[in-house]
């Protein structure tokens, strides 16, 4: 259920079960300071203030990036920062429009869920955030970070620095939905085993959902990684594509599957699929299948993916199954990575040209373009280039409607500079940004969260891998403006890592957001292919 309450005449969605389970309504910060852990010493304040604050050495604030926008169910806000040469303690202020005070932490950091190599972090109380995210919205919240020098029994060695600042602003709609994801322990040796991991958003640990021997049906051709996937309309199955067993993980040869994800028919085919069906899946080298909730009901199940020979093929799963092809009239190319509407009357899809563009019926490399063509029933037709993401300068591929069909996320990269789009073992192209653009064709934008803090400056895009961009399951909507939620995978800590962007509509014209890094992650695994839908998978149990 949601909330609705009134702040200062305005209506804001509140994302709780009922009206009493709102936190008390904050309208100040606490007057004294928070003294985090006993490291820190009692004077950490009056260090602060007493110290005369030198020229130079301001921290980095990796996160939050300045105009950063959560939604109100997001992970409790993490700061992250990092330190100037020897620095150790830290003065972290947070300050609110109208709040009498500032909030001030003194803290000497944690290591723990940093992205950013030698960063450090302090979460948010959940009590304190629970309170802000549901009472203080539509409102820049202001950080800012200083740093210190202290020894061991709380002398100052170098005095504070400047302050470091940034902002961020709660929405005043939640974020629906779950992401699962394709998480590769160690993509760096050819022993490396996918499987699916998954959180709701807010829940701060990620829990198994599918490994490769959970799936019913597997032999010795595809036993031995999980890989592209996508949920089922109804997020009770998992369609993707299963891989060969590590002792042939060289063959990179990926099969169709279809299975359920629930606890009591994990792993199993979904009741209502055929076996012919299944078996004619099975036959289909190709990459992360799509689905459309205006085909999926009682004898319409139908199931999209592209196959090896470049063909986009639809496969109906209810008895008496069917398969066939989808006529691109206008495009000889190869088709590959195709994406459904919701509505169930667009696909889109990569074209490119040439036998090396794709492998196993996945896109492998550019030059490419994305290209639209109507389902009509199975039948195809017309298959024209979509204006924005069709410039022959560039390679674009990975599309992905957004909710409402209204805009079509992409990956693209400037042909010639590197032109593998996705290798084995879960290589990718450093040189790949993410872009929207209208899905009836327009001019691209380029999305803000493919930048990394700008006071990184060994870091710049492109060079990090923004790829694989998936908008959550709904559309909110609140002040007159639409809010979008969008999920993607990068490379800027050294591994793949999920990041999240928001991206707000208001009278057609799109702002665009930093990227806010998912915490809960394993920063020491590979995460890529997110996948945002409505996915029937357990909560997270998370144990302290």
């Amino acid at each position: 259920m949601t909330v609705v309450v009134t702040q200062d005449a305005s209506s804001i969605s509140v994302p709780n079960d009922a009206a009493t389970d709102l936190p008390p309504q904050i309208t100040d910060f606490p007057a004294d300071p928070v003294i985090d852990g006993n490291s820190v010493p009692a004077s950490a304040p009056g260090l602060f203030t007493d110290t005369p604050v030198r020229a130079s050495g301001s921290p980095c604030i990796v996160s939050p990036m300045p105009g950063t926008l959560m939604p109100m169910n997001w992970l409790r806000p993490r700061f992250e920062f990092l330190p100037t040469g020897q620095d150790n303690l830290f003065e972290i202020t947070v300050t609110v429009p109208g709040f009498a005070h500032a909030l001030r932490i003194y803290t000497q950091g944690d290591s723990a869920h940093a992205w950013r190599s030698g960063a450090l972090t302090y979460v948010l109380d959940s009590i304190l955030w629970a309170q802000l995210s549901a009472w203080v919205v539509d409102t820049s919240i202001g950080v800012a970070i200083r740093s210190m020098s202290v020894s061991a029994a709380g002398a100052v060695q170098a005095g504070p620095s400047p302050a470091a600042t940034s902002s961020f602003t709660i929405a005043p709609v939640a974020a629906p939905g779950k992401i699962v994801y394709w998480a590769l322990s160690n993509s760096s040796t050819a022993q490396s085993t996918g499987l699916l991991k998954g959180f709701g958003i807010g829940e701060e640990g990620v829990e198994d959902v599918l490994e490769p021997g959970q799936v019913s049906g597997i032999n010795s051709s595809n036993d031995g990684c999980i890989g592209c996937h996508t949920a089922t309309p109804d997020g009770l199955s998992v369609g993707m594509v299963m891989g060969p067993p590590e002792s042939n993980i060289g063959l990179d040869t990926y099969y169709e599957w279809l299975v359920d994800i629930q606890p009591t028919s994990l792993g199993s085919v979904p009741s209502y699929a055929a076996p012919t069906a299944i078996s004619s899946l099975r036959s289909i080298r190709g990459g992360a299948p799509t689905f459309s909730a205006a085909h999926w009901s009682d004898g319409d199940h139908i199931e999209l993916t592209s196959n090896d020979n470049g063909e986009l093929t639809w496969t109906k799963l209810d008895a008496p199954s069917q398969q066939g092809q989808i006529t691109r009239t206008g495009d000889s190319n190869y088709a590959s990575s195709p994406a459904w509407s919701h509505d169930g009357s667009t696909i889109a899809y990569v074209s490119s040209a040439g036998t090396s563009s794709i492998h196993d019926g996945r896109f492998a490399q550019g030059p490419a373009d994305i290209y639209l063509v109507p389902y009509d029933n199975q039948q195809g037709g017309s298959a024209t280039p979509l204006q924005g993401a069709s410039d022959p300068s560039n390679t674009q591929y990975y599309p992905a409607f957004s909710p409402d069909d209204s805009l079509i996320a992409f990956t693209s990269f400037v042909t010639g500079n590197n032109p593998v789009a996705y290798g084995a073992g879960g290589g990718v192209n450093s040189a790949a940004e993410v872009f929207v653009v209208p899905a009836s064709g327009g001019t691209r934008q380029r999305l803000a969260a493919n930048d990394p803090p700008a006071c990184l400056t060994d870091l710049a895009s492109p060079g990090i891998t923004n790829d694989w961009p998936k908008w959550s399951p709904q559309v909110a909507s609140a002040g007159g403006k639409s809010y979008y939620w969008l999920t993607f995978s990068s490379t800027r800590s050294g591994r793949a890592q999920l990041f999240v962007t928001a991206i707000v509509s208001s009278g057609g014209t799109l702002s665009l957001s930093p990227a806010l890094y998912l915490w809960n992650q394993p920063s020491d695994e590979d995460n890529h292919t997110p996948s945002w839908d409505n996915w029937q998978i357990p909560p997270v149990t998370v144990v302290d």
